[in-house]
């Protein structure tokens, strides 16, 4: 059966129990009218993303008695992973998660919601998106894609990526096929990286057979279960390219506009949670999984030069300004972005950073 037909066939399935459910349960199941969607993931089943996201959807089927009730597919088990984008904007599937620098290839303006080199973290992320500009800018773009956006998770701050030799200055990113999305990827390729954009369960595989040199992927914990320690000797930081990357929830136009309001603020609301637990998740997870591959595993963690951060940092900024410089929408983001960090900048330097240079000797 092809997987278009598939899509159709699990919608009408499910139509099907709604209604069974109604004939046997008639006391249950509400008068409202029923949803049911499809959802699709660009990411792995297994993990803290697998599960998070398929914690939303449990959530909103629970919470909702049914009167939305979402089915769950992950990468590869309807559709690939990039494929994830187009089904929804289609109407084929209802629902998706992913990480807006997966779609760059639609947007000139997409990748900035994923983050910046150099930018925001986890917090400034979150109150750029709810007490600013950001979801609102979010959506002039989604909408554009028949798509209605919502933040979902956040990786936090990750680390630099896995690499089979030292990187000492620019020069050494010359020639090596190296996974990483987004505007760090465009970075890197500015310096004579062959960048590879692959999904979660194609980059061990690729790494293994020599087909890209290394990788990016998440933080330790992400990582740890991947098992990139295993194929590669040099775990570098900081994350200068992610320092804090939006995880996304994103949903077909027509069917969120379908939705009456209580299920509009369900959704809304339990994208909310997902977005801190993902983040929660993985900063307790990081912690224990850096731990476990610095006296387990014995990994080799190695600093970025302070010479090639500036040196990347100088880049960034270059490389992020043309893509923002592409259309009007993408300017007004990229300025936005750059006025609300400097805007936290100011207040973090009394705050979290002297907070964390006054504990570094406990």
């Amino acid at each position: 059966m092809k997987k278009r037909n598939f899509i159709k066939s699990i919608g009408m399935g499910l139509v099907g129990t709604a209604a069974a459910s109604h004939l046997f349960f008639p006391n249950i199941v509400s008068s409202k009218k029923k949803n049911t969607w499809v959802a699709v993931s660009a990411f792995d089943k297994a993990g803290i993303l697998g599960r998070s996201f398929s914690r939303i959807c449990d959530e909103i089927t629970r919470i909702s008695n049914g009167e939305l009730n979402i089915r769950l597919f992950h990468a590869n088990e309807l559709v690939s992973a990039f494929e994830s984008f187009d089904v929804v904007q289609s109407g084929t599937c209802q629902m998706g998660f992913g990480s807006p620098y997966y779609w760059a290839g639609k947007s000139p303006s997409i990748s900035l919601l994923s983050g910046i080199p150099f930018g925001m973290n986890y917090q400034e992320m979150n109150s750029w998106f709810y007490n600013g500009d950001g979801i609102k800018f979010a959506d002039e773009i989604y909408n554009q894609f028949n798509l209605k956006f919502f933040p979902a998770g956040n990786t936090g701050n990750q680390m630099g990526g896995w690499f089979n030799k030292k990187i000492f200055t620019p020069s050494d990113f010359k020639g090596l096929k190296f996974r990483m999305p987004g505007l760090g990827g465009e970075v890197l390729k500015s310096f004579g990286t062959n960048v590879v954009l692959l999904p979660g369960p194609d980059v061990v595989p690729a790494i293994s057979s020599g087909t890209i040199d290394g990788t990016e992927w998440i933080g330790p914990a992400a990582d740890l279960g991947k098992g990139l320690h295993k194929v590669c000797k040099y775990y570098y930081y900081p994350g200068w390219h992610e320092p804090g990357t939006c995880l996304e929830a994103f949903i077909n136009l027509k069917s969120w506009n379908q939705l009456d309001n209580d299920l509009k603020r369900l959704v809304e609301n339990c994208c909310m949670k997902s977005n801190a637990a993902i983040a929660s998740e993985f900063f307790a997870r990081n912690s224990f999984a850096m731990k476990r591959l610095n006296d387990e595993f014995k990994v080799n963690f190695v600093k970025y030069p302070k010479e090639l951060l500036k040196s990347l940092r100088k880049r960034s900024v270059d490389i992020v300004s043309d893509y923002a410089n592409k259309d009007k929408l993408g300017k007004k983001i990229h300025d936005s972005i750059i006025e609300y960090r400097k805007l936290f900048m100011f207040w973090s330097n009394y705050s979290e950073k002297s907070f964390l240079e006054s504990r570094t000797d406990l």
